[in-house]
């Protein structure tokens, strides 16, 4: 566990030192396997499908924050879309340009919420962006959700429902507009905004009001119930769907979401203190929970005893014969009559200290002396011998 904090912290240190480097390279990445999944799924449009044009554009988005990114993935899906028909292409430009103005409205720093839904349902992980969401971001990214589902949708739908359809020679301009939105709008995108909402929500819930393990709980709480509804909502609306991959996809969302809690937020909830105060116009109450650092951990083993220090078994039971020995030592012996020998021994040294003359005693400096006549009668005194160089005179 030190090793991953530590190799967390020097993760951390080492983003922090260069992120002037890190943050391009990490949009070219994305962009560039943003743009070869467009082109994989809809290259209707075969000059955006050549490497050099993917290559420009990603370097364009590297240079670009990442709303510059969901831009250009939009006008290429339109160009796409375009190329395929003018239907379809005008379908897209509206339903991206009120996609763009709302995002831009309501949540303009999820963006990158939007570009990694169709991603996650490429890998077969969507349980993970809505439980991240929820975790990370609030109930407000719910929006950004809804925009990258029906992107997935339009993207996945249009060459496996529309393009054949514009194939057919009796497909007429009326048939093509309804196909679209139906397609949009399927029950299964439905259910799949319904449930991510609602994951979003019971999330980001769980980790504003519970106390302790919040992000655990919100993590496996938030993937039973993404593939509980899934599940039920598929059985209830007849959609036909692979049990198994959703399992697995689920399982490996919950792992990925660990990581993401491990290192966004590691907590030690076996030391969380609650402190109580107040002042003149209010009572607070105040719950402290440290974090898990590499300075945390070195500090806790440094104070956790030895185990050396910790006795067994074997090293109490020597110790308890060590004691036996000892009392079998002093056994036959009267403690109680020898404890008054030497208090008569004592009396008897008093009274002829005090039938002697007076005795002074010197600290060592020279400077100070106490008359020892001065102390009550019956107690010992007690030559005042400061360094060694004390002198009793009579």
């Amino acid at each position: 566990m030190n090793d991953m904090i530590s190799f967390r912290e020097k993760l951390k240190n080492f983003y922090a030192d260069y992120d002037v480097f890190i943050r391009p390279v990490f949009r070219f990445v994305l962009a560039l396997l943003c743009l070869i999944a467009i082109n994989n799924e809809i290259g209707y449009m075969e000059v955006l499908t050549q490497i050099f044009v993917v290559l420009i554009l990603a370097v364009i988005c590297a240079i670009l924050p990442i709303n510059g990114t969901v831009l250009i993935c939009a006008a290429v899906i339109v160009a796409h879309s375009m190329a395929l028909s003018v239907e379809t292409g005008a379908f897209a430009l509206i339903v991206y340009l009120l996609m763009v103005l709302l995002y831009f409205r309501f949540v303009p720093r999820d963006s990158l919420a939007i570009i990694l839904v169709p991603a996650a349902f490429i890998f077969h992980v969507p349980a993970a962006v809505p439980i991240t969401l929820g975790l990370i971001r609030g109930p407000v990214s719910a929006v950004s959700m809804i925009f990258g589902l029906i992107s997935w949708a339009y993207v996945n739908s249009l060459p496996t429902q529309i393009a054949p359809m514009l194939q057919k020679e009796d497909t007429s301009l009326l048939d093509v507009m309804q196909a679209m939105p139906q397609a949009l709008f399927s029950n299964r995108i439905i259910l799949l905004i319904i449930i991510s909402v609602g994951v979003i929500l019971i999330v980001s819930t769980i980790r504003k009001f519970v106390s302790v393990h919040a992000w655990e709980s919100g993590i496996f709480v938030g993937a039973a119930l993404y593939l509980g509804l899934e599940l039920a909502g598929s059985f209830i609306l007849g959609i036909d769907i692979d049990i198994l991959p959703e399992v697995l996809g689920t399982a490996v969302a919950v792992v990925v979401c660990l990581v993401i809690e491990f290192f966004n937020f590691s907590a030690d909830y076996s030391r969380t203190e609650y402190l109580e105060f107040e002042d003149d116009h209010n009572y607070y109450n105040v719950r402290v929970t440290p974090k898990r650092t590499s300075e945390y951990m070195e500090t806790m083993e440094r104070e956790a005893p030895e185990p050396s220090a910790i006795p067994s078994d074997d090293s109490r039971f020597v110790e308890s014969e060590q004691q036996n020995e000892v009392s079998r030592k002093f056994e036959g012996i009267n403690l109680q009559s020898k404890l008054e020998e030497s208090l008569k021994t004592l009396n008897t040294n008093q009274r002829g200290r005090e039938n002697a003359p007076e005795e002074r005693t010197y600290s060592g400096d020279g400077m100070k002396d106490d008359l020892q006549d001065d102390e009550p009668s019956g107690d010992t005194k007690v030559l005042n011998l400061k360094d060694g160089f004390g002198k009793h005179l009579k």
